[in-house]
């Protein structure tokens, strides 16, 4: 017999000092009744990647467990720290498999609505506040672990009735004769006595049922039936003179000698009148039909002794001097970028709250990095001694990736948003602000993704398509509106701004640059190892300058 695998869990939840000791000794008693608690605490030390853990825990877990407080509900909401990417992972497998049951939320901390992540609101959850938490609820979270599930009494099936027999007795009382109807004249009836007869249904004659009148209407009590009436003697019936309606008189026929002298009379009267020398002088006095042609009225020309009027003349449109930029050049350092124009774009989405609200930006033109730094094109800035190694050599599934040059073409990982903005300054450029990010992968149009609607894996390389990082450039399909490659998935992109989650409630109309502060920076694009709907082009993660974890970038430049 096959051994039964314990359920194997994940505990997310914040990194609190009260709420790390509750977790260590919750998930000790998860696993002393029976159930594989996956905890960081165990699982993780020194030098290991968080996002790889984290990744591979939510994924291959049965359950997630995710500990309610109001400090988790920030983190998630927010997109911040761990509990900001586990929200991300958790939210795109929903939404890519449906599977609800899998995340069982825990509220341990605080009201509800304070503590539960906004994804969660409408989940139930588990209350285990108070020292100590009720038994009851955590007995029910251990039967949810296991797959037990109450089970409903069974549905008794001991009627009274049979409803076979009930349509036969109904349908055979419905087919009786209707009585006759009342004569003219009546007869003087008698009041028969009623006689008490119990019909009995499906064999039952303890009650009665009985049914009365042609509608059918089942009523309880008992069945009057009328006794036989005495024969009379047969008396001679009057018999009622039927009265036959008035037929209607046929309207009568017109008289055809009356027409005939009208039509001769007319006749006459007309031929009168144009043989009439006074109807023959009316018609040559008739003048011929006078056509009106409408002309504008002519301009008044003054006079030498006239004071002309001053025309007025129309203000004209504002036209900016056109300055041809061309569309694709080569800076000094050998890197491809590609000219967004100057114009007017739609920002942001009604998908999440820090995307809100969608709202129109003016920016000026400008160019962009066509594909995202290569280790190849990186390793050029090391090489200078301007750039610092990336903290990593390795990615996801290649124990050598950065250095190695089989993979020169591929975007550079682990680099930080110093060591991305130094590369960028190194090359006479930046990193580009949100907007312009925003509007080179999406255009002017308000798309979704770069190239439109809809996502699969010859457009995009994310979640669960190849499973790392690909070449730059691989799919000609997925290319934005000005041309630029990867703009959904591969590695997230670090742009200039800090961020600020209501940034765009009161940013400029015209080429923002983001808030002047903040604790995080802002990443775009989304990444490998992620689902689609966080590759979308108006996403916005968020995490500390220092984060690196398959993090890359590109470089923009302003015009004068």
């Amino acid at each position: 017999m096959a051994e039964t695998k314990p359920p194997k869990v994940f505990i997310s939840y914040a990194w609190e000092d009260d709420i790390k000791t509750w977790v260590l000794d919750f998930a000790t008693r998860l696993r002393a009744d029976g159930i594989n608690a996956i905890l960081d605490q165990w699982e993780t030390a020194p030098g290991d990647q968080l996002p790889e853990f984290m990744e591979k825990s939510v994924r291959e877990s049965d359950f997630v467990v995710f500990v309610c407080t109001p400090t988790y509900k920030r983190k998630s909401d927010r997109r911040k720290g761990g509990v900001g990417y586990e929200g991300h992972i958790i939210t795109g497998e929903v939404f890519q498999k449906n599977n609800h049951r899998k995340f069982i939320p825990v509220l341990r901390k605080g009201k509800w609505a304070a503590a539960s992540p906004s994804w969660a609101t409408s989940k139930l959850f588990i209350d285990l506040r108070g020292d100590p938490y009720r038994e009851a609820n955590y007995q029910r979270l251990l039967d949810t672990l296991f797959g037990k599930s109450p089970t409903a009494p069974p549905v008794k099936s001991d009627l009274r009735i049979e409803s076979t027999d009930s349509v036969e007795l109904i349908e055979k009382i419905s087919d009786e004769k209707q009585p006759p109807e009342p004569k003219i004249e009546k007869p003087k009836t008698e009041t028969s006595k009623p006689s008490t007869q119990k019909i009995g249904v499906g064999g039952d004659v303890s009650d009665s049922v009985i049914v009365t009148g042609s509608n059918n209407v089942i009523n309880v009590g008992t069945q009057e039936t009328p006794s036989p009436k005495p024969e009379k003697e047969k008396v001679a019936k009057p018999v009622a003179k039927k009265e036959q309606p008035k037929k209607a008189k046929p309207p009568a026929k017109p008289n055809t000698a009356i027409i005939v002298a009208l039509i001769g009379l007319v006749g006459t009267i007309v031929a009168a009148l144009i043989s009439s020398p006074l109807i023959e002088n009316l018609f040559e006095r008739t003048p011929e039909p006078t056509v009106i042609v409408f002309t504008p009225p002519a301009t008044k020309t003054p006079s030498l002794s006239e004071t002309p009027t001053k025309a007025v003349t129309p203000t004209k449109a504002f036209t900016p001097t056109a300055t041809f930029y061309p569309t694709e050049i080569v800076d000094s350092k050998g890197i491809t970028m590609r000219l967004v124009p100057a114009g007017e774009f739609t920002m942001g989405s009604e998908k999440y709250y820090d995307q809100r609200p969608v709202h129109q930006v003016y920016l000026d033109a400008f160019y962009m990095d066509i594909y995202e730094v290569t280790n190849a094109a990186y390793k050029a800035c090391v090489d200078a001694s301007v750039c610092e190694p990336p903290q990593e050599t390795s990615s996801y599934t290649r124990s050598s990736y950065y250095g190695n040059s089989k993979f020169d073409d591929y975007p550079v990982i682990y680099v930080n948003w110093n060591q991305a903005n130094a590369y960028c300054v190194w090359r006479d450029a930046s990193l580009p602000t949100e907007a312009q990010w925003e509007k080179a992968a999406r255009g002017d149009d308000g798309r979704t993704y770069p190239w439109g609607e809809g996502i699969d894996c010859d457009k995009a390389n994310y979640l669960p398509c190849i499973g790392d990082t690909t070449e730059v450039g691989r799919s000609e399909s997925g290319k934005s509106p000005y041309g630029m490659y990867d703009m959904a998935g591969n590695v997230w992109e670090w742009v200039n701004d800090w961020y600020d989650s209501d940034y765009y409630g009161s940013s400029p109309s015209s080429n923002p640059l983001g808030p002047a502060s903040g604790e995080d920076r802002v990443l775009r694009g989304g990444s490998w190892g992620i689902y689609d709907i966080y590759v979308r082009s108006a996403v916005r993660g968020d995490v500390a300058p220092g984060f690196y974890y398959y993090v890359g970038f590109r470089c923009a430049r302003s015009l004068p």
